[in-house]
Order: structure tokens, then C-alpha cells, then sequence
């Protein structure tokens, strides 16, 4: 049996998860329309589908894009109108910034700074690495816990390009669906947290704290953890997980610590983040709190190791 399109649910509270009506909920089924709480959204290449519409078409991962024609336009009475339209690139980088929109403009402005970074780099013998990367020996500069996922060691070899290429490629493929699916305030949560966990575990170790890597894998396990009731995505996500840890081990596995501590921060933070929501008594500051020190607390170990060291 098909699922029921949208505009045939009108009872609906359109404010509300369909499949859980005490869950409130913005975002909506690319397919269908209808709202889904973070539970029942399947990361799909477009945005996010509901489990109905993806049972529907086979119970398979690989989504077939729909018509989301009546999904912008119920998008759009929530929002306030704009009062002129625009187009060509400055209505795209309006709708791009516009707040509440559905577009994401963190992952692009993050990937754009890796890049811009990159290349000054590549042409000023690595400045943007030296002055914003987290090395152990300058642990105490807190800025660099911050700076360093959009920097990276500008190596003008086939192994440094390629290196580059392959984190811009699953930061662009898996980031933006991520950031439509949680919300810019959530996203910008769960990769910070992720990026200054990471690079503490990376600094305790001795290590250095380069690139978008704990960023990424602290979406991973946002992800998973939202996922994981649900089969098919949660084989996705494991699949590239595990494609991502193979890579860094190919090329030698010395950020391994950086990964592994963004895994662990993004899967907590996204799993504090759904255990308050569902209790009805809880402030919502409360689980940015305690994310935000225990981030804290991991950074503050990790200078005090470096400082003893040096």
C-alpha cells in the first residue's frame, strides 16, 4: 500500500510529528510533506524522508528524488514573506542566509574557509595552519581548539591534494543533509562540541589538530544515534563510517584520537540534546549546559597535560 501523499492529512497538526503527535517539529518529508520528528527523518541526498516513503520505495537507502513542489510551498506559509523577490546569485545567497530557510549555508561557509585557508597556505608556507591549528606545544592558545578544523597542512603533492579532496568530499556529501535534518543551532552545536572533544583527545595523545575530521565524524554519530531505530539508515551510516576510518588508517592513522573523540562528543551531545527534549520538565539550556562542560573540562585536561609536558 502507497503512503498517503501530502494534502491528504489536512486533520494533521502540521506543527507536530505525524507518527509521534507529542513531538514538535519543523522540519518536513521531501517526499510526502508531512512533519517528522528527528526520529522518524531518514537522511536522503535531497533532505529527509519519512520511514513511509522510504518503505515504500523498497525499504532501500538509495532514494529516488521526488516532487517537492508542495513541500516549499507549505515551507514558505511558515515563514515571513519576503517583501521582493530575488534571483540570480543574490536571491541565492538569500535564500541561503534567510533564518528558518531550509538551506545550509554552515556546511558551505565551512567547506568555502577550509578551502580559502588551503590555499593561502599552499602559498605562504602553511600561515593559516601554523596560526590557527592546535598543537600540543601551544595547547593554551583556547582560540586554536576553535580555528583548527578549517585548517590544514597545504601540501602541493599528489598525496596532500588528495588527502584534502577526499575530507571536502564527505564533509559536502553528508554535512549539508545533516545540518537540514538538525536545525543550524543543533548543527552548530554538535560540530563544535565534536571539534573541541576531538582536538583535546588529539592534543592529550600528543598529536596534532588539523581539518574538518572531528567535525565530520561528530555528525556521524549525531547521526547514527538518530538513526539507529530505523535499519537502512543506520547500515548507511555505518558503511561510511567505516569508509572514513579505513581512509585514515591508509594514510597512517595519526589522527585516529581526533576522530574517535568527534565520534564519541557528536553521539553524546545528540543523545542529551533528544533526552531532554522528551522530558517535559527539563529547561532547554540544560543539555547545552552539560555538553558544555563536559567540553570544557576535556579541553582543560588537555591543557594542563601539554603545559606539564612543556
Amino acid at each position: 500500500m502507497s503512503s498517503p501523499r501530502f494534502g491528504e492529512h489536512r486533520d494533521e497538526d502540521p506543527s507536530v510529528c505525524y507518527r509521534h503527535p507529542d513531538r514538535q517539529s519543523w522540519i518536513l518529508c521531501q517526499r510526502c510533506g508531512r512533519t517528522i520528528c528527528p526520529e522518524c527523518q531518514v537522511l536522503a541526498p535531497v533532505g529527509v524522508q519519512c520511514p513511509d516513503c522510504v518503505r515504500e520505495a523498497g525499504g532501500s537507502v538509495q532514494w529516488t528524488p521526488a516532487n517537492t513542489k508542495p513541500v516549499k510551498q507549505r515551507a514558505a506559509a511558515r515563514r515571513q514573506p519576503a517583501s521582493r523577490e530575488q534571483s540570480g546569485f543574490a536571491g541565492y545567497v538569500t535564500a541561503l542566509l534567510r533564518p528558518g530557510g531550509e538551506s545550509p549555508p554552515l556546511s558551505w561557509i565551512f567547506a568555502g574557509a577550509a578551502i580559502v585557508l588551503w590555499l593561502v597556505g599552499l602559498f605562504t608556507n602553511n600561515l593559516p595552519a601554523l596560526f590557527l591549528g592546535a598543537f600540543p606545544d601551544v595547547a593554551w592558545q583556547l582560540w586554536r581548539f576553535g580555528t583548527f578544523s578549517f585548517t590544514y597542512f597545504a601540501v602541493a603533492s599528489v598525496s596532500g591534494i588528495l588527502l584534502f579532496a577526499i575530507s571536502l568530499f564527505f564533509w559536502l556529501l553528508f554535512a549539508p543533509s545533516v545540518e537540514r535534518s538538525l536545525g543550524r543551532s543543533r548543527f552548530l552545536t554538535i560540530f563544535f562540541a565534536s571539534a573541541v572533544f576531538g582536538a583535546s583527545a588529539q592534543l592529550i595523545f600528543g598529536g596534532a589538530a588539523l581539518g574538518l575530521g572531528a567535525g565530520l565524524f561528530g555528525l556521524f554519530g549525531s547521526y547514527a544515534v538518530i538513526m539507529w531505530s530505523y535499519p537502512p539508515a543506520r547500515t548507511q551510516v555505518l558503511v561510511v563510517l567505516a569508509l572514513n576510518l579505513a581512509i585514515n588508517l591508509a594514510f597512517g592513522g595519526g589522527s585516529l584520537p581526533l576522530i574517535v573523540g568527534g565520534l564519541l562528543a557528536g553521539a553524546g551531545a545528540t543523545y542529551l540534546l533528544q533526552f531532554y527534549a522528551e522530558r517535559a520538565r527539563s529547561k532547554p539550556s540544560t543539555p547545552y549546559l552539560i555538553i558544555g562542560g563536559g567540553v570544557a573540562a576535556m579541553a582543560a585536561i588537555a591543557v594542563l597535560v601539554n603545559v606539564s609536558l612543556f
